[in-house]
Parts: structure tokens; C-alpha cells; sequence
């Protein structure tokens, strides 16, 4: 449905197109289910040990199934912020542009793309143990102009990511480049 959106050049292709790795999804969203579990959790604890409070608890059930509803339709709102956040914050790789959105929440996105040629430099960034081992990290592009930052943050295989970028650049720039020299000047 994205990359219908795209409004795509003469012979322009898209090659791929990222969104976070899906550990974050997963931290984010059993968060949310953690804090959504929180106070159902305190009320039974405070029920089943307190018998000074167990009857005042049982005197307001229903305030407290009240409470307790609107608590979760707000858990469910914040899970559906998060998936719509994963879902919309994607980078797409073309055969000569790089386009990022970025979503930050449910009303605030901000969208950006740059020729590949005007590519100045690309790095990426691995840090902890879990990410080294799931491969995931950041990858932010520079290009010449510096009043817009394009950083991906915890994306899957940045370092195949950007070999896929710095190639497209390459042909995009310099057009098809031979995997190996043969020896002969250009």
C-alpha cells in the first residue's frame, strides 16, 4: 500500500524498503501488555492480602471494573500507536532515490528523500549485545546539504543495508560498475 504512494521516476525501481527490526516491535508492544496488566495485578494482590481493604474493594466493584475497562481501551490505543508508528516508519531504497519516512506518532510525520548521487557519506552504528547478535542498528546518510538528517534507528542488517545503497550509488553515479577490474584504464 506504501509504495503505491510513491511517485516513481522514468526507469526508477524500488530495491527495498525497511522498517525497524522486529525485537523493537516486540519490546515495545510487551511493554504496553506489562503496564496494561498493572493495576488488575495490584487489585487482586490488594484483595487477596489486605482483609481491611477487601471489603472496601468489594464495596466498589463496579467503579473498579469501570476504571479498570477504561484502562485497558487506553492500553489499546497505545498498542495501536505502536504497531501504526512500526508500521509507517519505513525507509525506501529506489534505484536513485532514498526516501525515509519517519512517523512519530499518530498526527506527526515527516517524510524526506535525496538523490543517491548526493550521497556524502553513510554509517551505521551496532551498539549492545543484543543487537550484535540480532543484527540490527542505525544508519544515518549524509549528503551534501546538512539541514536534513536521514537516520534510520535500529533497522535490520545495516551493514548489508548499506552495501545495497553505496551499490545503487554507484550505478546510479558512475553507472554499471564491474564486480572485478580487469586491469585496463578507463
Amino acid at each position: 500500500m506504501l509504495t503505491e504512494k510513491i511517485q516513481l521516476e522514468t526507469n526508477e525501481k524500488i530495491l527495498i524498503q525497511v522498517r525497524k527490526h522486529w525485537f523493537i516491535l516486540l519490546v515495545q508492544l510487551l511493554s504496553v501488555l506489562f503496564i496494561s496488566v498493572i493495576p488488575f495485578v495490584l487489585y487482586f494482590t490488594l484483595l487477596a492480602t489486605a482483609e481491611t481493604l477487601s471489603s472496601f474493594l468489594l464495596e466498589y466493584v463496579p467503579v473498579f471494573v469501570t476504571l479498570g475497562t477504561a484502562w485497558l481501551l487506553v492500553m489499546w490505543m497505545a498498542l495501536f500507536n505502536v504497531w501504526t508508528n512500526y508500521y509507517l516508519d519505513v525507509w525506501t531504497i529506489t534505484t536513485k532515490r532514498l526516501i525515509a519516512v519517519d512517523q512519530r506518532g499518530l498526527f506527526y510525520r515527516n517524510t524526506g528523500s535525496f538523490r543517491l548521487e548526493r550521497l556524502q557519506d553513510i554509517n551505521i552504528s551496532i551498539r549492545g549485545i543484543i543487537a550484535t547478535f540480532l543484527n540490527f542498528g542505525d544508519l544515518e546518510a549524509q549528503t551534501a546539504s546538512e539541514d536534513r538528517e536521514f537516520v534510520a534507528r535500529n533497522i535490520p542488517h545495516p551493514r548489508e543495508l548499506k552495501a545495497l545503497i553505496l551499490d545503487a550509488t554507484d550505478k546510479t553515479t558512475y553507472g554499471a560498475i564491474p564486480d572485478k577490474f580487469d586491469g585496463t584504464e578507463v
